[in-house]
Parts: structure tokens; C-alpha cells; sequence
């Protein structure tokens, strides 16, 4: 396998806000270091999901296995999803406007 980078189409702040997400999981949990940065996480994760690449591709580019890049996403839906309002905020802001 070649590795390669990554060229996202969103905008470097979202990377920003969802690498300081799992920066505060990390240090809620613990759990500072890891063979990628935070920032590298996001790119990793926003990557799979915003161009849908599959997961060996990624990791052999961000130079780490297939099985901690599936970690690496799951993590990050995992801060995504507790960052985002719930079913009952989301309905309530659908009135609203």
C-alpha cells in the first residue's frame, strides 16, 4: 500500500473545534497521548466521513493501523454525538425558527 494525504473540503476552523472536542475527552478521560495529535484525530475522522475513504487507506496514510483508525472514529462520533443537541433541543429549535 502507498500511503497518501489527505485533502479536506471544510473549513480548518470545524477541524479546530472537533480536535479541541477530543482534546477535553482525552483529558476527561486521562488519556493525553496518542500516536496521532488531536488535530490529526478530527482530520482522520472528518475525513472518513465527509468523502467516505475507507479506513486502511487512511491509516496508511496517517501512518497508523486499520484497527486505530476504526478507534479513532469511533471516539470522535462519540464527542460529536454528546456535542450535539438531543432529539428534544433539536425539535424546539425547529419551532423556533
Amino acid at each position: 500500500m502507498v500511503p497518501y494525504r489527505a485533502t479536506l473540503d471544510v473549513p480548518h476552523e470545524l477541524v479546530e473545534h472537533v480536535s479541541w472536542l477530543i482534546y477535553a475527552r482525552r483529558c476527561e478521560r486521562g488519556r493525553r497521548w496518542r500516536k496521532l495529535g488531536c488535530f490529526h484525530q478530527a482530520l482522520l475522522a472528518l475525513v472518513h466521513l465527509r468523502k467516505n475513504e475507507t479506513l486502511p487507506q487512511l491509516a496508511a496514510g496517517f501512518g497508523i493501523s486499520t484497527a486505530t483508525a476504526w478507534r479513532y472514529v469511533d471516539e470522535t462520533l462519540e464527542v460529536l454525538a454528546s456535542w450535539a443537541p438531543g432529539l428534544q433541543e433539536a425539535l424546539v429549535g425547529l419551532g423556533e425558527g
